[in-house]
């Protein structure tokens, strides 16, 4: 969200609130208060909730403020003790409702810019942590007040005068969430035969030297953890937390040059330390052959299992979550109704009234909003299903541990689940020649052969059935 408010709306002020002793501070009256408010009134729902805050701690006796420090509620309550802020700092510029009426919102807020003295500001916040982006300095010094008062008037909690300040992203840069995000200037060009700057500046992100300097210290203790004990939970351990890391920091703009000091720093502690454990000869996982495609580095393995890597990872850009998408409110629905459009009310209507017999209540429901979220369209082949003729598997099947829940389940074509569960080779063979596959599918069809305890179909194999086929 912050680097598109810096590339595209062009805000370089950002405002850091740090809330002091936020956990330990929270008034147990006023968020009571605030649950009843947004509407939660079940009583005993929330004499649990009064019980679990005045829980007694060892050492200290029963609480009369504050939330349990890493209790799994914790994160719930501090979004809704900080909803109020929320809205409050939307309503002063993002949801300021305008006496005219615009057609377009870009343009109301044009209006806005040119025609009153408010505050443009934007607030990006994860649990008690927050920033409030604004366009000018002077913008940012107000809301700083603002939020400074506010949060002591209708909170009662004060804000950490050491950490909370003011920074222009243009020359210094701000951390949050583990990154490091400043702004820097987009390119040159010429004006009368001379290089000037641009006055445009985009968004460059960075994981902060902190996080750095852990994620190697961790990596390097899990390698410790292979050497004197190299079995395949270990190691598995290790791939989890290479692909862990990846999957969170990726969406850093430079995040490939971290991903390559940090690679480098494991690589050289995992050459002597896995000296005696490691080889380089073994066959890559599915997993490792989607991931990691086009990565030419040599390959470690150990015990037959190959090392992820830590060095190969590439930057994904960062996707913005609509806040108009709420399946609580009426316009949230209808908003998530209107990006469902492609599959026809005719289509949900006959799979409301047509569930798999001998099926579970939960498999039926996840199975409509399955085939709702992939548009119809068959996970592997990216073909348009019809209505009446798809099939819902199971990923990991019943007799295996497997359940009904949403994320073991996908819409697949009736061939290609066939497929999947195929064992006959003449089977095998028939539905190749059909499909024919291209290499990509193939893989993604073998990951589903191997969680179903099938063989892996073998790339050789379809291409003999493509040649059969010409």
């Amino acid at each position: 969200m912050m680097q598109k408010m810096i590339n595209n709306q062009g805000l370089h002020y950002v405002v850091d609130i740090d809330i002091k002793g936020f956990f330990d501070n929270v008034d147990h009256g006023k968020l009571l208060k605030q649950i009843w408010t947004m509407g939660i009134q079940d009583k005993r729902l929330l004499s649990i909730l009064s019980a679990m805050l005045k829980a007694e701690i060892e050492g200290i006796g029963i609480p009369n403020q504050g939330t349990p420090q890493g209790g799994i509620l914790s994160p719930l309550l501090s979004n809704i003790v900080l909803n109020e802020l929320d809205w409050w700092i939307s309503d002063q510029w993002e949801s300021f409702k305008s006496k005219n009426t615009y057609s377009r919102n870009d343009k109301k807020i044009r209006a806005i810019r040119n025609n009153s003295k408010l505050k443009e500001c934007y607030i990006i916040r994860y649990a008690d942590d927050f920033k409030i982006m604004c366009r000018t300095i002077d913008q940012a010094k107000r809301i700083f007040a603002a939020v400074k008062l506010w949060l002591k008037e209708r909170l009662n909690l004060e804000i950490s005068k050491e950490k909370s300040k003011i920074t222009n992203l243009r020359k210094k840069s701000s951390e949050f969430l583990g990154f490091s995000i400043r702004a820097i200037p987009k390119g040159k060009k010429k004006v009368n035969n001379n290089e000037v700057n641009v006055n445009k500046y985009v968004a460059r992100s960075r994981i902060k030297p902190e996080a750095i300097k852990k994620i190697k210290e961790k990596g390097k203790a899990l390698i410790k953890i292979i050497q004197k004990h190299p079995t395949l939970k270990n190691i598995g351990l290790y791939n989890s937390y290479v692909m862990g890391i990846q999957n969170y920091y990726r969406i850093a703009t430079h995040s490939s040059l971290d991903f390559h000091e940090i690679g480098y720093y494991l690589d050289r502690v995992s050459k002597i330390r896995w000296k005696r454990i490691s080889t380089r000869r073994g066959s890559p996982n599915l997993v490792y052959a989607e991931r990691y495609k086009g990565y030419k580095k040599k390959k470690l393995y150990i015990k037959g299992v190959i090392i992820f890597p830590m060095s190969a990872c590439k930057t994904k850009d960062a996707r913005c979550f609509s806040n108009k998408i709420n399946r609580y409110s009426h316009d949230g629905r209808k908003e998530i109704h209107q990006r469902l459009k492609h599959i026809s009310d005719h289509e949900l209507s006959y799979l409301v009234k047509n569930p798999v017999a001998n099926r579970s209540v939960e498999y039926n429901d996840n199975r409509i909003s399955l085939f709702s979220a992939q548009s119809g369209v068959c996970a592997i082949l990216g073909e348009r299903l019809e209505v009446n003729h798809f099939h819902c598997h199971h990923k990991l099947p019943i007799s295996k541990g497997g359940t009904d829940k949403y994320q073991n389940l996908a819409i697949l074509s009736p061939e290609i689940h066939r497929l999947v569960h195929a064992i006959k080779p003449e089977t095998i063979h028939q539905l190749l020649a059909k499909l024919m596959l291209t290499k990509k599918q193939l893989i993604k069809v073998n990951k589903f052969r191997v969680n179903v305890g099938n063989l892996v179909i073998k790339e050789s194999s379809s291409r003999l059935m493509g040649r059969c086929m010409r």
